[in-house]
C-alpha cells in the first residue's frame, strides 16, 4: 500500500465497493481498507459444515430488466458474473390469519389481503392507488429539471400532500384503528412501527422494489459481495482487509487522508466514509463534525437491531410448500412492539423472518438438507446485552422464539440444529460497526428521508459519505446508489 491513490474508502460494504467500482473502472486509483478479514458487511456469508449462510441480508431488488441496481453492476463490469434467482412465493403469518402470495408483485399481495378482509376491499383499493402514484411522483420528482421541482405542489399534488406523512396516518385516513389490516399492511423491511415510518418511504417501495420484484443472487449474498469486489480488482482498485482506520486526517477544513492501526498514514485527493458515521466522527480532530448544522448527527437515530440463528436441518422436516421467505408477526399492536424493543424486551412481540437459501440455490446445503437463517427484530447493542446477555437469559430467549415458530408454522427446531453461534446485536455492532448493531444504519422514519437523510457531501472538503446512514435509503440498493451518488461527485472533479 505504498503507492499513492486517488481515492481511499473506509468500509468494505455495499456502498462502499459499489463506490469503488464505479471508481476504479474510470481510471481512478482506489483502495478500500476493510476492517474484517473479508469485505461484505451484511451482504456477506459464511459456511459451516457443508452449510452456507446469509449473515444478515434476504433479498435483493431492481436487479431484473431495466433495474437500477442491475445497471449500476453493468457499469461496473460484473452483471455478467451474478445470477439472480427472482423470489416467487412468500408466507406471511399474523395472529389468527395468514397470506400465501407473490413477493414479484404488490397487487397481488393486496388481492390476498382482500381475501382476509372482504368488507375492506374498496378501501385496499383506495390505499393501493394513493401508494402507487405518490410512488410514481417521488420517481418523476427524482429525475425532473429544477423547475418542475420548484412547482412540487403543482407538478407532483400527492407527493407534496403525503410526503411527510407516516405510513399510520394514511392506515388510519383508510382503514381507521383497525390493527388487523395495518399489521397486514407493514411487512415491510424496517424495523419502525407504522407510526414512525414514512409513508414516502412505502410508496418508493411499491414503485421501485416490489413492483420490479426481489431477487437472491445464485451461492448467496457472498456471491454478489465477491462478484464486486473481483470487478474492482480487475478494474486496477486495491481491497485490503484487516485494516482497522483508526483516524481521519484533516488540515483547515479539508480531509487528507487516514491513520491505520499500526501507525501508517496514507493519503489520497479524495476520502470517501463508507462506514457508521456516528463512529466515524471520534476518528476526527477533536471538536472536527462530519455534518454542518441541518444534519448534526446528534438529531438522528438508528435503527433497531437483530438477533440471528443459523440453523441446518434435514429436508423432511421442513413442512410442505415452505417458501424461501417465511414472515411471522406474533402480536397486532405493533407500535407496543416497537416500544417494548426500544425499552430492551422481546416479549411483549416479535418480528420473525426465516429464509431458507437452499430452497433457492440447492448448492448452498448438503444433499437432502436445508439451511435457514431466522432473524428476530431486537433491542440496540447495550440493552439486549444489558437484559439477554447471560447465558441463560439468551438460551430462555431462543426457546421462546422456536416455540413461537413452531406453534405458527409447524417447524420444529432445536438448539442441536444451530451450527454457528448466533449473531446478538453486540455481534453485529463488532462486525460491521454499525450503532448498537443497527440493522438499517438510520431506518425510514419521517424526518430521515429525502432531502432530510444526510448528504454524501460531508463538512470537510473532500471527505464523502456513503452507504445505508446516507442519502437516499438503507437496504443494498439504498447503499448501493448512495455509492454512485458519490462517484459522480468525484468524477465530476476529475472530467469523467
Amino acid at each position: 500500500m505504498n503507492k499513492k491513490y486517488d481515492v481511499i474508502i473506509i468500509g468494505g460494504g455495499i456502498g462502499g465497493l459499489v463506490c469503488a467500482g464505479l471508481l476504479s473502472k474510470n481510471g481512478l486509483r482506489v483502495l478500500v481498507l476493510e476492517k474484517e478479514g473479508s469485505p461484505g458487511g451484511y451482504a456477506g456469508g459464511f459456511w459451516r459444515d457443508g452449510f452456507y449462510f446469509d449473515s444478515a441480508c434476504a433479498f435483493v431488488s431492481a436487479c431484473g430488466p431495466g433495474g437500477e441496481f442491475a445497471a449500476v453492476l453493468g457499469q461496473i463490469g460484473c452483471a455478467e458474473d451474478i445470477a439472480f434467482e427472482p423470489i416467487g412465493r412468500i408466507w406471511n403469518l399474523y395472529p389468527g390469519f395468514d397470506l400465501r402470495t407473490d413477493y414479484r408483485d404488490p397487487g397481488a399481495y393486496i388481492e390476498a389481503v382482500k381475501s382476509i378482509f372482504p368488507d375492506l376491499v374498496r378501501e385496499l383499493d383506495a390505499y393501493r392507488g394513493l401508494t402507487e402514484k405518490v410512488g410514481r411522483e417521488f420517481r418523476s420528482f427524482e429525475t425532473a429539471p429544477w423547475w418542475k421541482k420548484a412547482l412540487l405542489p403543482f407538478m407532483y399534488p400527492a407527493l407534496f400532500r403525503h410526503a411527510r406523512k407516516s405510513h399510520a396516518d394514511i392506515l388510519r385516513m383508510f382503514f381507521g384503528d383497525d390493527t388487523r389490516v395495518a399489521c397486514a399492511l407493514s411487512a415491510l423491511p424496517t424495523t419502525l412501527p407504522p407510526g414512525r415510518l414514512s409513508y414516502a418511504f412505502v410508496a418508493v417501495l411499491w414503485a421501485k422494489v416490489l413492483s420490479s420484484g426481489v431477487y437472491y443472487p445464485r451461492g448467496g449474498m457472498q456471491a454478489l459481495t465477491d462478484a464486486l469486489a473481483l470487478a474492482i480488482q480487475k478494474n486496477g482498485g486495491t481491497i485490503a482487509c484487516g485494516k482497522a482506520v483508526t483516524r481521519i486526517l484533516c488540515c483547515k477544513g479539508r480531509a487528507e487522508g487516514v491513520g491505520l492501526e499500526d501507525g501508517t498514514q496514507l493519503r489520497a485527493r479524495w476520502i470517501i466514509g463508507a462506514m457508521n458515521p456516528y463512529a466515524a466522527e471520534r476518528l476526527l480532530p477533536e471538536g472536527t463534525r462530519l455534518y454542518g448544522r441541518m444534519h448534526r448527527l446528534a438529531k438522528y437515530r438508528p435503527s433497531l437491531s437483530a438477533l440471528v440463528f443459523y440453523a441446518g436441518i434435514a429436508a423432511e422436516r421442513l413442512p410442505p410448500d415452505w417458501p424461501y421467505f417465511v414472515s411471522i408477526y406474533t402480536d397486532f399492536d405493533l407500535e407496543a412492539m416497537a416500544a417494548a424493543l426500544e425499552g430492551g424486551s422481546m416479549e411483549q412481540g416479535m418480528h420473525i423472518v426465516i429464509t431458507a437459501a437452499s430452497l433457492l440455490d440447492a448448492g448452498l446445503a448438503p444433499a437432502g438438507h436445508h439451511s435457514l437463517k431466522i432473524i428476530v427484530h431486537a433491542p440496540r447493542a447495550e440493552l439486549f446485552t444489558k437484559r439477554y446477555g447471560d447465558a441463560g437469559a439468551l438460551e430462555k430467549l431462543r426457546e421462546y422464539i422456536f416455540t413461537a415458530i413452531r406453534a405458527r408454522t409447524g417447524l420444529e427446531l432445536q438448539s442441536g440444529d444451530l451450527l454457528a453461534a448466533p449473531a446478538v446485536p453486540e455481534t453485529l455492532q463488532h462486525r460491521t460497526g454499525n450503532e448498537g448493531g443497527a440493522m438499517y444504519g438510520l431506518d425510514a422514519a419521517c424526518n430521515q428521508v429525502g432531502p432530510l437523510r444526510p448528504p454524501n457531501r460531508t463538512a470537510l472538503d473532500n471527505l464523502l459519505w456513503v452507504g445505508h446512514y446516507t442519502s437516499p435509503a438503507h437496504g443494498i440498493v439504498g447503499s448501493a446508489l448512495s455509492g454512485t451518488f458519490a462517484s459522480r461527485i468525484v468524477l465530476s472533479t476529475h472530467g469523467k
